[in-house]
């Protein structure tokens, strides 16, 4: 019987298996970063992107990996804080580190990948308004908190109140029973820097 912990790319290449599947959390992610680097794989045939991104975040705990012949890691410029872990075939993002995680948790956008376990819990927050490309927005609740920024010290204060939110985004109490996101991206080797201009739309 297959066990329910996989997170893979569309055509089935690459992937990565969890020792915890339970979502830690999730937002409605708004930024340009992940909006860029979606249309850069649309671009290779990938899948075209949401302007508003469902993101849901696991601990950076992986029992077992395949494909890392097929993976490739990339950051959008020279000094980014956000890793993507990639399927060379089919262009799905298997997986993002950023380096507010601190090597305790890691981002998936599970349209942008497959799974084979539930990954659907309610968003915590709005975040990055500031980057929606359109000036109305429509969101499914009147009642979660939105974050058109966090670069002040008092919006991101605010959004480390939200449980469980701050409790992930700090360095881990327990260390993984098998490797991290940051320890497969070392194995994969090589960053490739997409060099993509800030604003640009591909």
């Amino acid at each position: 019987m297959e066990i329910k912990n996989k997170i893979s790319c569309s055509c089935g290449k690459c992937g990565i298996e969890l020792n915890d599947t339970s979502p830690k959390y999730s937002v409605m992610c708004a930024c340009e970063d992940c909006r860029q680097a979606l249309s850069w794989a649309e671009k290779n045939g990938g899948k075209k992107p949401k302007n508003i991104l469902y993101s849901v975040y696991f601990r950076s705990d992986i029992l077992n990996y395949f494909g890392l012949e097929s993976m490739v890691v990339t950051h959008l410029q020279e000094d980014a804080s956000s890793t993507r872990i990639y399927c060379k075939n089919c262009y799905s993002c298997i997986a993002v580190d950023h380096t507010n995680y601190h090597n305790n948790i890691f981002m998936i956008q599970p349209d942008y990948c497959k799974q084979n376990f539930n990954v659907q819990i309610p968003p915590k927050s709005v975040i990055n308004l500031q980057d929606h490309p359109e000036d109305f927005i429509e969101l499914d609740s009147d009642t979660i908190p939105v974050f058109h920024s966090r670069k002040y010290p008092q919006e991101r204060k605010r959004f480390l109140s939200i449980e469980p939110i701050a409790e992930y985004l700090a360095p881990p109490k327990t260390k993984a029973k098998g490797i991290t996101l940051r320890d497969l991206i070392s194995k994969i080797g090589k960053i490739e820097v997409l060099d993509l201009i800030k604003g640009e739309v591909l």
